[in-house]
């Protein structure tokens, strides 16, 4: 695999205190929507990192989402956004901070709940002048509708849908496919657990992606019609990624040290795919060993710094064309846009302690 690196264009910084993070951009407008990963509070912010609008609306009253905030924000149109309420529904916007809509909870209960900081469940665009809300919903099933017996076989990627498709005008929500049949352990009948997968949306090509979670396969959807069409499984490979499955019975009290996928986003027409690994097994058996909280040990923090690594896959035109093996700027991966920039995150670990934010802007050396 070819060894891709990327170059620094450009920093952004935000004169605001609060860490924050980038939930979206959008490309026609040149402007972000950031969140506070301490108060969870919108910002809209423009190219320069200049903040045009920090939104009131975590309350209770008409233009709020709610006093415990939203989970993740992202732009409909240019004149509207949406906030995802921490299990009330998704909230319409307009850009000045006025709620135009509400769209019901579509969770049949809180069954789990996962927040990541870089991370949203959702992505949001118009499609033929109507708003729609793409994502993935964990609670979307009940798990005492699959037989107990059967919670852990691999009818249970038959059965469950938690990808969805959600219309903003008409509320018609779609189940979509979260557990393709191509997915090799659907195929092989072989259960891998809930394997959550990530999804990803490209507005303007409106083309999906989804990837779950363990595996080695990414799957590219056109979505130019009402519903997805899948056409290309692309095989994913890196040296420390698995080939193989991850084997039953290799766990010690439920951790597997199996790498799983954690990120995928578009960057121009090509999708950035991240997985992690993990700290080896037989080493956290002996750290457990040690302390019941053994992730407070000095060695617990050692070990995630020498084992716990990201590194990156890139997509073209459906095929793998190189891995990216770190980043040349501090900071964890953030966002990518649609304009072929990665925005890398220095605010929440920052290496040197500041009053202001920065976000590193980089793009692909080789493929400019």
């Amino acid at each position: 695999m070819t060894k891709l690196t990327l170059g620094l264009v450009d920093s952004i910084m935000v004169d605001e205190l609060s860490p924050l993070v980038i939930d979206d951009y959008l490309e026609s407008t040149g402007h972000f929507l950031m969140r506070g990963t301490r108060s969870r509070k919108p910002y809209l912010v423009n190219d320069k990192g200049l903040v045009l609008k920090e939104y009131d609306i975590l309350n209770e009253g008409p233009d709020g989402v709610g006093a415990n905030g939203a989970i993740g924000y992202g732009f409909l149109d240019q004149d509207r956004w949406v906030a995802q309420g921490i299990f009330n529904g998704y909230h319409i916007f307009d850009m000045k901070g006025k709620k135009v809509k509400l769209l019901e909870p579509i969770q049949l209960d809180i069954y789990a709940m996962s927040i990541y900081s870089y991370r949203t469940f959702f992505r949001s665009f118009t499609k033929s002048g109507k708003g729609i809300i793409i994502g993935q919903e964990q609670n979307l099933f009940d798990p005492k509708t699959i037989e107990k017996d059967k919670i852990q076989t691999p009818e249970y990627y038959e059965k469950v849908k938690t990808v969805f498709a959600y219309a903003v005008e008409n509320g018609q929500l779609d189940l979509l496919e979260t557990y393709p049949e191509e997915w090799t352990p659907r195929k092989m009948g072989d259960f891998v657990g809930q394997s959550q997968p990530i999804v990803a949306y490209h507005r303007h090509l409106h083309e999906m992606a989804i990837l779950p979670a363990i595996g080695n396969q990414l799957f590219i959807y056109d979505f130019s019609k009402a519903y997805p069409e899948l056409k290309k499984v692309v095989e994913l490979s890196h040296r420390f990624l698995p080939e193989g499955l991850p084997e039953r019975g290799q766990e010690v009290e439920g951790y597997s040290d199996y790498p799983n996928f954690t990120y995928v986003r578009y960057v121009g027409e090509r999708l950035l795919v991240e997985f992690k690994t993990k700290i080896p097994v037989d080493l956290i058996t002996q750290l457990r060993s040690k302390s019941e909280q053994y992730y407070n040990l000095p060695e617990f923090k050692e070990a995630l710094e020498a084992f716990a690594k990201p590194y990156y896959m890139v997509v073209d035109n459906g095929e793998q064309i190189g891995v990216l093996d770190g980043l040349p700027v501090h900071g964890a991966l953030d966002f990518a846009d649609e304009n072929g920039f990665i925005y890398v995150n220095d605010n929440l670990e920052p290496e040197v302690e500041r009053e202001y934010n920065i976000f590193y802007k980089l793009n692909f050396n080789e493929l400019d």
